[in-house]
């Protein structure tokens, strides 16, 4: 009996190292690595059809943010802005439910189509802003 409790003791505590090894290793920092303007979204939210020029008759307007690192705590947030009038068109927040990288997609959708002119995206991490992309509409 007092072999077995040594045998269970030391394979606990193998155990317990092991995982505090691993929760040593740090992901690395949260960051953007890419951010896209497309016409489309693939199912893994990848761009499809990159462009910055689309047609006035487009009702739907996609942008794919490739992140890193992100984590239950962050908040990842686009905001869509009409430049030719400064108009605050829509905001959106992405709150991811586990840790990872990879793809976000964010959409804006005008049923009547888009108004011509120059627009542009802010993308922000926990409300600081990263990076601007922009668009038009001819």
């Amino acid at each position: 009996m007092k072999t077995k409790t040594i045998i269970f003791i030391a394979i606990t505590a193998l155990a317990l190292t092991s995982l505090a090894g691993c929760t040593l290793l740090e992901a690395g920092p949260l960051e953007i690595s890419e951010v896209t303007v497309c016409q489309d979204l693939d199912t893994e939210y990848k761009p499809v059809g990159p462009t910055d020029t689309f047609s006035a008759e487009t009702q739907i307007i996609n942008i794919s943010v490739k992140v890193d690192n992100i984590t239950p705590e962050d908040k990842l947030t686009t905001r869509w802005n009409y430049v030719e009038t400064g108009e605050d068109i829509d905001t959106t927040d992405f709150y991811p439910e586990e840790s990872g990288s990879g793809y976000v997609g964010f959409s804006l959708t005008i049923d009547e189509g888009f108004p011509s002119g120059r627009y542009n995206a802010l993308v922000y991490i926990n409300d600081e802003i990263v990076e601007t992309v922009e668009f038009k509409v001819e």
